[in-house]
């Protein structure tokens, strides 16, 4: 089989100019050997630790409301900065992130006390059917539910 060579910086052109499928195939695989031999040791970068931060100091505060301009501000950044960062770093909002630790604390403490009502109060959840409605979402069942499992 014959494989026409064109330079690796022209994989576009050769995919819009209706090359060979065999020729573009061949370019992509010397693009990705040249990325897969490049160090791809990162050093931490200053998001990084910002968003380690930030997930401590959500952490600490599981039985308030999520406050998203205090915690942004606290970290320097913007409100929308700080979304996007946390994002990108974690792949979930940061609601979506306090919400899950939020449930997973409500977990531990169902799962010691074996009192679902503690874990409404100690999370700071609204009522049962808030923790219900959340719980169930994340781990398929209520939180009424788990307790029985477990007991």
């Amino acid at each position: 089989m014959f494989i026409a060579v064109i330079p690796d910086d022209s994989l576009v052109c050769a995919i819009f100019s209706d090359q060979d499928e065999a020729v573009c195939s061949e370019m992509l695989i010397r693009i990705a050997h040249h990325f897969s031999d490049i160090d791809m040791q990162v050093m931490p970068r200053r998001n990084d630790r910002l968003i380690t931060r930030a997930k401590d100091m959500i952490h600490a505060s599981l039985n308030d409301v999520l406050k998203l301009d205090e915690l942004s501000r606290e970290l320097g950044m913007t409100k929308y900065q700080f979304i996007r960062a946390f994002k990108a770093s974690t792949g979930i909002s940061p609601y979506r992130f306090f919400l899950n630790s939020k449930l997973e604390h409500a977990k531990r403490i169902i799962e010691q006390k074996k009192d679902i009502y503690s874990a409404v109060a100690d999370c700071g959840f609204v009522d049962l059917s808030h923790l219900n409605r959340h719980f169930k979402r994340v781990y398929g069942i209520t939180a009424m539910e788990y307790l029985s499992y477990i007991e």
